[in-house]
């Protein structure tokens, strides 16, 4: 059988749809989490089932483009059953979709969720009454429950076995009359908080801060347990592998690829995961609880001014997470135009693909890592704001910004600790395969010659000097003069991990022989600046085509290599260049302008002399 859920955004559809399917689809307490039609086989009641899970719509009489999938597949494709999911605290509001539903005469199970806020706020529903009065079956289901799914699963069979069930039309405001309250709920001290001007943002800025210092900071446990993890996995495991094969007489080669390559390179990544894991714990609860659609209410007005709308707000902060999934939830923008500043300006909101980059090049050359850490964090917020202010000048276009706040309610422990775990086993799976594999072609490619002697890593004669050793001409006006460390900073096209894994294994935790310090902050500039990895291009291939794709992705190479160049050249020449960069500046606006005013003139005269001519004609 196959069966679809459908109902408004924000209701519990992929939570439901998860619990059905023991799936890990993503979740969260805010609107556009689904932005395509997903779909997963199961067992329902012991019988094969197919269970569709539906971007949000509001109603089948809709226009905007995540509505119009969901719509096509209520009325075009081919199903058993349909689960309406209705939440219980707004079910006068979102009723309606599913009375339009059984009204086409689908066959419909009305699935209530959220009963347990409903009862918080002294509401009711009687659903035997709401069902008799419909004539289709209503259950109230809460997702995390198991004798509830177990229940829903079973109504889901005894349904799809019968035959569609007359519906008795009924309009919405009659429809719960008698057989349903909402209850009432008072502002509290929450909601003065989190929709005060001032209180929202400074709330914000002390989560993020706190959760950095927790991640970061000297003494804090992120800090701690990378350093334990560094020590296990560097002293302890590494060590261990290379001393047993040191006494079993191992080849230079098989030496040289378990320290470099595995243990020095791909294992010295796995030791950011306890930091990793703190930040990504927190951007877990801020989405599950809520909080989300309250800070992008809050920041429309902001947002609005550089050319987004508060709806980006989603978008930016799971960019903090992986910059492709943040590209793919772009869908929920209703407006392109929006919809391209926006994956456009992703790149620079620092993934948590670059934390192990930030980390190594500050681990060597910042005394004060939190300080070091927050200030290229907040450098790459504002570079991605000024970024969308001058995409609003290209582009132009504005756009309302119309957004349903969902209920505010802690994450249960499971649900965070599932997320969690699953976000890490992610993690460590992208290390172990793509991450190694490529770290293993780099290792090989340097550590041997064009004959397939090894040559030792790194080597003047192995084969991946000779075709990288061009590369280093473009990071020169950074202050780099090595081809190992531009080949580290390529090497981030195919995952950005991949950069802390190659000076790794180059350099190990020492990176003074690679860089100065300005050269270092030049760097950390490019790496915040330039073009995601493969997986975030082909993300935004998904939404644009590759040929844009790869404009884009070009374009921010580009303009990271500029910001690189005048990073390092502001810091080396200090108080000249201070001076000289904004008279070069001024320069350019002047030529650009004096050039745009020849080519109004020439157009000017243009239009002027066809008019004399044809004046001339017409007298002639």
């Amino acid at each position: 059988m196959r069966i679809i859920l459908a109902g408004n955004p924000n209701c519990g559809k992929t939570t439901l749809f998860n619990a059905l399917t023991r799936s890990n689809a993503k979740t969260g307490n805010w609107h556009g989490v689904t932005v395509g039609e997903r779909c997963k086989k199961t067992r329902i009641a012991g019988q094969e089932a197919t269970v569709c899970d539906l971007p949000g719509i509001y109603s089948l009489l809709t226009h905007s483009l995540e509505e119009r999938v969901s719509k096509r597949a209520i009325e075009e494709e081919e199903y058993d059953l349909v689960v309406a999911v209705a939440d219980a605290v707004t079910l006068t509001r979102s009723i309606k979709l599913p009375l339009e539903i059984a009204a086409r005469g689908k066959k419909t199970i009305l699935v209530v969720t959220m009963a347990d806020l409903l009862k918080k706020r002294g509401g009711y529903l009687d659903a035997e009454k709401l069902s008799a009065r419909l004539g289709i079956p209503v259950v109230t289901a809460d997702a995390r429950s198991k004798r509830d799914i177990r229940r829903l699963q079973q109504k889901i069979a005894e349904t799809c076995g019968k035959e569609t069930p007359a519906f008795s039309p009924v309009r919405e405001e009659e429809a719960l009359e008698g057989v349903y309250s909402a209850g009432s709920e008072k502002s509290g001290i929450a909601d003065f908080v989190l929709y005060n001007p001032v209180t929202a943002y400074a709330l914000f800025a002390l989560i993020m801060l706190s959760v950095f210092f927790l991640a970061f900071g000297n003494h804090m446990p992120g800090v701690f347990l990378k350093d334990k993890t560094e020590y296990l996995i560097g002293d302890v495991l590494g060590g261990g592998a290379v001393s047993l094969l040191e006494r079993v007489g191992a080849h230079p080669a098989i030496l040289s690829l378990v320290k470099d390559a595995l243990f020095g390179g791909a294992a010295m990544l796995l030791s950011f995961v306890p930091q990793i894991v703190i930040v990504q714990a927190a951007l877990i609860v801020l989405e599950e609880s809520g909080y989300l659609a309250s800070l992008a209410f809050m920041t429309d007005g902001i947002f609005s001014k550089v050319g987004l709308s508060g709806r980006a707000a989603f978008s930016i902060l799971m960019g903090f997470g992986c910059s492709a999934a943040a590209i793919l939830t772009t869908r929920g923008l209703e407006d392109k135009k929006i919809q391209k500043r926006t994956v456009l300006i992703l790149p620079y909101i620092s993934c948590s693909a670059k934390m192990p980059v930030y980390l190594t090049l500050i681990s060597a050359f910042f005394t004060h890592k939190f300080r070091a850490l927050c200030a290229i964090y907040f450098a790459g917020v504002l570079f991605s704001l000024f970024a969308a202010l001058l995409l609003k000048k290209i582009y132009g276009g504005e756009t309302e910004f119309v957004l349903e706040i969902p209920h505010l309610q802690p994450p249960r422990l499971s649900l965070l600790l599932k997320s969690l775990l699953f976000y890490v086993k992610q993690f460590i799976m992208k290390i172990a395969t793509v991450v190694t594999a490529f770290l293993i072609v780099m290792w090989f490619l340097l550590s041997f010659d064009f004959t397939f002697h090894f040559v030792g890593q790194g080597s003047e004669t192995c084969i991946l000097r000779y075709l990288c050793e061009g590369l280093k001409f473009l990071f020169y006006p950074m202050g780099i003069f090595d081809w190992r460390v531009a080949l580290s900073a390529v090497s981030g096209l195919v995952a950005k991990e991949s950069v802390a894994g190659m000076l790794g294994m180059f350099y190990g935790t020492d990176l003074s022989a690679a860089m100065t310090p300005a050269a270092a902050l030049a760097f950390i500039v490019f790496i915040m600046t330039c073009s995601p990895c493969v997986s975030a291009i082909a993300a935004t291939a998904r939404e644009f085509g590759k040929r844009a794709a790869i404009k884009y992705a070009l374009a921010q190479t580009g303009i990271a290599f500029l910001a690189a160049y005048l990073t390092y050249f502001m810091l080396a020449y200090g108080t000249f260049a201070v001076w000289l960069v904004p008279v070069v500046a001024v320069a350019v606006l002047f030529f650009t302008g004096r050039k745009k005013r020849g080519k109004k003139r020439k157009k000017l005269e243009k239009i002027h002399g066809k008019r004399k001519t044809n004046s001339e004609n017409l007298h002639g």
